[in-house]
């Protein structure tokens, strides 16, 4: 096997691996509040909700775009350890911060939980911080399929933990505490696996990395702005029922979204990262886009138009009784998270052609067509503003398509017609779904199991029917091949 199939059998392996990882950490992360749903109090989980989102900001600000400082990096290896340096000295600073933010809101509030809640969270932001530059440095090694792994390890200790305290009587503390023990495994299995140390930064990799860090934080936060704008504006306009039931829609397609989003993040800075290191620029980034998009379609497309053609099996399963309003609204956000699917990988791409800092702004025009598109049709009801989401999404995949062109070399319109057997093997995969309905099958089931009996059903139809189509597919599988030379 040469080093250029074996790199190529890392991607395709790390990519399942990747992919199975994330679905596992959906998965511990479900078992987790369906356990605490049955031992915590409503107020507790209250209370747990505003402490984690306001670590969420600050765990924004600690990771500062480290991992994708390093995955970028072609150059000397002590850059990379000196920037694990600066990783680890941002970390300990903002999880300080964050100690002592929850010294004085413990001081400040009546519920004796809140300091130590907001500390151990803190201190738990640390080695995240930390877990995520050594998540890059793997990424960077072509080590994916150990990145992969490291996860599902880390989330069990979170989930054995948890629901331990849980049932010991912790309360609010169980999630905190089991949050910290995943992320402490994750960090340490990280530096061991990739066996890499920090070393002290020199004052030329202090300047780089904050310069770096600030594009990429800034990206961030306007991306998270946009995620939770809508409910915002839903529940100003129309009342908190309405803005439930489009969150509830909205974290559904966000949990196949999350699984679909971590897979190409990781596989287009690995793959395209690769082809920069080989070629010296991005001369041959539209050959490689030519097959790792059309993978990318094959992956999603059955994924969610699967949620849209059994949205009322998901919302029973997940939500049960009285959810009904948010059927429609989830059928909509699963085509609007399709069409932007593609989107995940943009950052990659344009940081590895020299571009990382345009990306605040492009994210911030995004964000901005988004706005404004839910604004304009906020009166109109929740199903107005979903439908508002895709028409925001096509424009902003049409405005994503010609700066892929621009800077990247990547023409959008020849990708979309290499991907065309996804049409044909997507109505033979929408087969048993209709026999289902029609036969009246897995009726007796739960509504969770029959989603995914169904859904297993269609990948059945769809793997096959896309391999009999595509022969290029077929050839790179066959010699374990992802690179351009596979496009047929």
């Amino acid at each position: 096997m040469t080093m250029s199939t074996k790199k190529a059998d890392t991607a395709l392996r790390g990519g399942v691996w990747t992919t199975v990882s994330k679905i596992f950490t959906q998965l511990t992360q479900f078992a987790i509040f369906l356990v605490a749903v049955r031992l915590m109090t409503p107020a507790e989980f209250g209370v747990f909700a505003l402490a984690a989102a306001m670590v969420v900001i600050l765990t924004q600000v600690s990771m500062a775009g480290w991992s994708e400082y390093i995955m970028q990096w072609h150059g000397s290896e002590d850059r990379i350890r000196e920037t694990l340096f600066v990783a680890i000295l941002c970390g300990f600073t903002i999880a300080a911060v964050g100690v002592l933010i929850g010294s004085a809101i413990g001081g400040i509030v009546s519920d004796p939980v809140a300091k130590p809640l907001l500390q151990v969270l803190s201190v738990g932001m640390f080695f995240t911080s930390m877990g995520a530059a050594y998540n890059g440095v793997l990424v960077r090694q072509d080590r994916l399929t150990a990145a992969a792994l490291i996860t599902p390890i880390a989330e069990v200790a979170n989930l054995a933990v948890a629901i331990w305290a849980l049932y010991q009587g912790f309360g609010v503390m169980a999630l905190a505490w089991g949050r910290l023990c995943g992320a402490v495994i994750w960090s340490i299995s990280g530096c061991i696996v990739s066996k890499t140390t920090p070393k002290v930064m020199g004052r030329e990799t202090l300047a780089d990395t904050v310069a770096f860090s600030k594009k990429i934080i800034m990206t961030r936060l306007v991306v998270n702005v946009r995620i939770y704008f809508a409910t915002l504006i839903i529940g100003g306009f129309l009342g908190a029922t309405s803005a439930g039931y489009y969150r509830a829609a909205q974290r559904i397609v966000a949990a196949f979204e999350e699984i679909v989003s971590e897979t190409t993040r990781i596989l287009s800075w690995n793959l395209f990262r690769r082809s920069r290191d080989a070629y010296g620029d991005t001369s041959r980034f539209g050959a490689l886009s030519l097959r790792f998009f059309p993978i990318l379609y094959y992956g999603v497309v059955p994924l969610f138009i699967g949620v849209f053609l059994m949205a009322d099996t998901l919302t029973a399963g997940i939500l049960g009784p009285g959810w009904e309003p948010a059927t429609p609204v989830l059928r909509i956000l699963a085509v609007a998270a399709l069409i932007r699917c593609s989107g995940n990988a943009s950052a990659a791409i344009l940081t590895l052609a020299g571009q990382v800092q345009k990306l605040p702004w492009i994210m911030a025009l995004y964000s901005g067509i988004t706005i404004a598109a839910i604004l304009s049709a906020a009166s109109f009801g929740i199903t107005a503003i979903a439908l508002s989401e895709v028409v925001a999404s096509i424009i902003v995949f049409s405005i994503n398509a010609i700066i892929m062109k621009r800077y990247a070399g990547i023409h959008w319109h020849v990708i979309l017609c290499r991907s065309w057997a996804v049409l044909p093997a997507l109505a033979l995969a929408c087969i048993p779904i209709f026999l289902a309905d029609r036969l009246n099958l897995f009726s007796e089931a739960h509504d969770l199991v029959r989603f995914v009996l169904i859904g297993l059903g269609m990948m059945a139809f769809f793997v096959p029917a896309v391999l009999l189509l595509d022969g290029s597919l077929r050839n790179a599988l066959r010699k374990k091949g992802f690179s351009e030379h596979s496009v047929g």
